[in-house]
């Protein structure tokens, strides 16, 4: 099979994949009154569902070595479609929480692999490839966050259902490509995997991941806006994602990437202290920047691990760091926000600059 037609395949499941991280966050406030559970509780679905990721992110790495990347692509995404058909149908919040838990396990069988499938692929230009798999990803998050406005007339349960079909035969095309087989690369850990997933953990697994999830709810319950409102304003941080991954080919032309990454992560946090003022105009540009900077910064962090001869043990155990480290925000995000407006984004942007004085330990620039 031509790499160009591996490669399509790959994105547009990325999207798909991507859309199953978020669109179950403009449902949050309707679940937690269904389901009769309080506002900080409501934190455990976006947290379960990292917690999922996150500990299997390595052994999806180690699982690419054997059964092959596309088949582990592909079973992925298979299991993020199959539990998302059958959330619709839970009759509590802990079902919910199960399934979104079984889902993130899936999310971790895909990630790696079908970025290690376009890095290999494209070796010369693994920094256009990657961003533009992460476009697709913030293409996909957007997607899945405004298709909450399909609830208000289909209601959430339908919706989700719709969604979820989707995936399934994608995920079979996925699982049967020819291509992006490993065969059997050593199990050898990167040094500057860990050491750039550590860094990097608190602008998106932490800041960014935390703000696409919960400032629907956040906008709900501090501003009194229309969920359809909120959910709209959460899609443009996503959507303007997809430029930071498009332009990816700005990391292939400069040298010192971390320093680039240094820079984003600042202008992609400060401009998060004035979304409290729930200010429209405030809220947009905060999210486009922050959108924007995010998928360029980790599209370079990617960039920077892919080359490792395991590159798709490296970049999982760049993600799990990632998501390990900064899952807890969310659960932060909503406990904090019961005691102060403001309070959330202070962290998120503290979280964010804390960690990247750890970036000149890295090996590569």
């Amino acid at each position: 099979m031509r790499r160009s037609v591996i490669a399509i395949i790959i994105i547009l499941a990325r999207v798909i994949y991507s859309a199953y991280w978020f669109y179950l966050a403009p449902a949050l406030p309707i679940i937690g009154i269904e389901f009769r559970i309080s506002k900080a509780l409501l934190g455990l679905v976006p947290f379960i569902f990292i917690v999922g990721a996150a500990s299997f992110q390595i052994p999806a790495g180690i699982i690419a070595s054997h059964l092959g990347n596309a088949r582990t692509a592909g079973l992925g995404l298979f299991t993020m479609a199959i539990t998302g058909l059958l959330v619709p149908f839970s009759i509590n919040f802990y079902e919910v929480l199960i399934l979104r838990l079984i889902a993130g396990i899936g999310a971790a069988l895909f990630f790696s692999t079908g970025a290690a499938i376009l890095s290999t692929a494209y070796p010369e230009r693994v920094g256009t490839l990657l961003g533009i798999y992460n476009a697709a990803f913030g293409l996909g998050s957007g997607i899945g966050l405004a298709w909450g406005v399909t609830y208000a007339f289909l209601g959430w349960r339908l919706s989700t259902l719709l969604l979820s079909a989707v995936g399934v035969p994608l995920a079979l095309i996925v699982f049967f490509i020819q291509g992006g087989y490993i065969h059997r690369p050593r199990i050898r850990f990167s040094h500057d995997a860990v050491v750039i997933g550590i860094a990097t953990s608190g602008f998106w697994g932490g800041a960014y991941y935390a703000a696409g999830n919960l400032l629907p709810t956040y906008a709900v319950s501090r501003g009194g806006l229309p969920l359809y409102v909120s959910s709209l304003l959460t899609s443009i941080m996503l959507f303007s994602s997809i430029f930071g991954g498009l332009s990816g080919r700005i990391i292939d032309a400069i040298r010192n990437r971390v320093l680039l990454i240094v820079v984003l992560t600042i202008l992609g946090t400060v401009p998060l202290i004035f979304i409290p003022t729930l200010n429209i105009a405030a809220i947009i540009i905060a999210g486009g920047l922050m959108g924007f900077t995010n998928e360029l910064a980790l599209t370079a962090a990617y960039t920077l691990v892919a080359k490792h001869e395991n590159p798709a043990l490296s970049l999982a155990t760049l993600n799990a760091l990632n998501m390990v480290i900064g899952m807890w925000l969310s659960v932060v995000f909503t406990e904090t926000m019961v005691i102060s407006y403001s309070l959330p984004w202070i962290l998120m942007i503290l979280i964010s600059l804390v960690l990247l004085p750890l970036l000149r330990f890295t090996r590569v620039t």
